[in-house]
């Protein structure tokens, strides 16, 4: 009796669906793998050209889907081969929106027209960018994972430290507080892309650290990921429960570690939240 047939007799267990399936399809075959190995790896070889398949029929039909929503269409877009990576609705409509600009670029006078028609050309060369973005991604990743953390305390960090690729937030996304926004990017942003503009004399070193005050839900967080995005650091997360213990000298040595992986991993910077409307920011060179 086959696996299935096993699943049936253990009745409890097996759910409603599978039962189901037993009442409507009684009667079980059993089929196995080919036991030749050059019968078996051209077994294996379909398999991969089948899940292949229907990873491009997947992807071109959500792209399809988006570029409908959009009203927008593309031509010719079935003789694409998007094979390398599996579409989500969030980066088909990155896609989409690359080649919407790309082929604008390209075609100037298409914007005049009542339904834009993008080409197979954009549409390719929009999955390039993505692919290109989600490779540095998992690089940067891996990287980080790289570092070697010297206590278990750094070790407890390794999840709060985010890629500027990944956090998603940036100053276009905050309605307002241009002020803020202006006095952030002098005071944070602009040491960590300009150094050298920093680096002759104590009057002219950039500050280590800003507070952010406020009431719950004036941005505060959403303004330190911004800045983080912006200026291409990796953003570490930390709140004061966390860095907290009630073991005398451990809480110490969670914050020296905090400021350790910091550095190992910088550009970064270090989001200290507290729950009574103070935010500290620390820039990490």
């Amino acid at each position: 009796m086959d696996s299935f047939g096993r699943l049936h007799d253990r009745g409890k267990e097996v759910s409603k669906s599978t039962k189901f399936l037993t009442k409507l399809f009684p009667n079980r075959l059993t089929i196995h793998m080919p036991q030749d190995e050059a019968l078996l790896a051209s077994w294996k070889h379909q398999l991969d050209q089948d899940a292949e398949t229907l990873k491009m029929k997947g992807n071109l039909n959500l792209l399809q889907t988006v570029l409908g929503r959009s009203g927008m269409d593309c031509e010719g877009l079935e003789t694409l081969r998007i094979k390398d990576q599996t579409l989500t609705n969030e980066s088909a409509e990155k896609v989409v929106g690359w080649a919407l600009s790309h082929h604008l670029i390209l075609n100037p006078e298409a914007g005049s027209r009542s339904r834009l028609v993008l080409s197979c050309e954009s549409i390719q060369y929009s999955v390039t960018i993505l692919q290109a973005i989600q490779n540095e991604s998992k690089s940067l990743k891996k990287s980080l994972k790289d570092v070697v953390a010297e206590n278990e305390f750094e070790k407890r960090l390794l999840a709060d430290v985010i890629p500027p690729s990944d956090i998603g937030v940036a100053f276009d996304d905050i309605g307002a507080l241009e002020n803020v926004k202006d006095t952030l990017k002098d005071l944070v942003m602009l040491p960590l892309q300009r150094p050298e503009l920093f680096c002759k004399g104590q009057l002219t070193k950039p500050c280590k650290g800003i507070l952010l005050f406020g009431p719950p839900g004036t941005g505060k967080t959403m303004l330190a990921k911004a800045v983080a995005t912006e200026a291409g650091a990796n953003f570490i997360n930390i709140s004061m429960s966390g860095i907290t213990s009630k073991w005398f000298g451990e809480g110490e040595k969670y914050v020296k570690a905090v400021f350790s992986r910091a550095s190992k991993v910088a550009p970064s910077v270090v989001f200290v939240a507290e729950h009574v409307g103070l935010e500290g920011i620390s820039r990490g060179a």
